[in-house]
């Protein structure tokens, strides 16, 4: 009897739990993953952003990625700052349109939404043009010419590199030896520059290396605040309603003053500059500027979700 008793309770305790959990027996688990490192299988693999997890047409939050953008104005320009902070450094990726060396070229909303990228900027779409400079995509280095000058005036671009921990290295004026001499991993690789703050020392006294140096422009940068934090600001141009633009100088200084700013990287600008964002957790807009003239871009820096659930 006492068994029998036993039994009847266990059954009754087995019914009470299955009125508590949720329909489908045990819910599937969620967790933070690791991204694929190569570019065409990251593409493949890629988790689409979390529609729940848009607080805002300026943020996002889900478990491994955070961010945050916020609108300001600086010398008489409005700007973007886009705060980041991701899980693990599988998401900070990039990838280009098309094939290496192809000229293709695409709308920067198109690129975001191939990606299934959260926060998406332009590129230094060196890869298709020049034959000279750093280009490494996702763990392949695809060039190594920083010997081979655009033209005789004896310059150097200052390099960009993203190794395996996500974190920023600028090499200014950069040799192919330099590159070579890299003690870590190379994952992404940009040549555009300049160098904007190296090793946390604002730099001054730029020349235009096809970035228009002296003159106010449309501005992108992407920058590194701590492990795994980073920044993404746009200024505007003097072709954007109610703004003048900034020179490089400038714009050294404004990323500089947000703080903590580690090493900041100046990307491809002007008309080609793309920030792009989901507005209502929906479409991919690109979210920078009043200026009506865009030019589609190469490639994208990006940061990607890492929630699977």
């Amino acid at each position: 009897m006492k068994n029998l008793f036993r039994t009847v309770l266990l059954v009754l305790l087995l019914l009470s739990l299955l009125v508590l959990v949720p329909s489908g027996a045990i819910m599937a688990e969620a967790e933070v993953i690791e991204l694929p490192l190569d570019m065409r299988e990251g593409i493949k693999q890629a988790i689409a952003p979390h529609a729940e997890s848009y607080l805002s047409n300026w943020e996002y939050e889900d478990p491994s990625l955070h961010i945050k953008i916020d609108q300001g104005r600086v010398n008489d320009t409005n700007c973007l700052i886009a705060h980041v902070t991701i899980a693990n450094a599988s998401q900070i990726r990039s990838m280009f349109m098309g094939s290496y060396g192809s000229p293709s070229e695409e709308w920067g909303t198109t690129l975001a939404k191939n990606a299934k990228a959260v926060l998406a900027i332009s590129g230094d779409s060196f890869h298709k043009h020049s034959n000279i400079g750093l280009v490494a995509k996702q763990g392949k280095l695809y060039r190594n010419k920083c010997d081979r000058l655009e033209d005789k005036s004896g310059l150097r671009y200052d390099v960009l590199i993203i190794d395996e921990n996500g974190d920023l290295h600028i090499l200014p004026q950069a040799t192919s030896a330099d590159v070579d001499a890299f003690p870590g991993t190379i994952v992404n690789g940009f040549t555009f520059g300049p160098g904007l703050v190296i090793d946390g020392v604002k730099q001054t006294g730029f020349v235009n290396m096809n970035n228009a140096s002296d003159k106010p422009a449309q501005r992108m940068c992407i920058a590194q605040t701590g492990p795994l934090e980073y920044l993404c600001v746009y200024t505007e141009g003097p072709e954007d309603t109610g703004s003048t633009g900034l020179t490089l100088d400038q714009f050294a200084d404004f990323v500089y003053s947000l703080g903590n700013v580690r090493n900041a990287y100046n990307l491809d600008g002007g008309v080609t500059t793309w920030m792009v964002f989901k507005q209502d957790g929906n479409s991919y807009a690109k979210i920078n500027g009043t200026n009506p003239k865009k030019r589609p871009i190469a490639d994208i820096l990006y940061f990607a979700t890492a929630w699977q659930e």
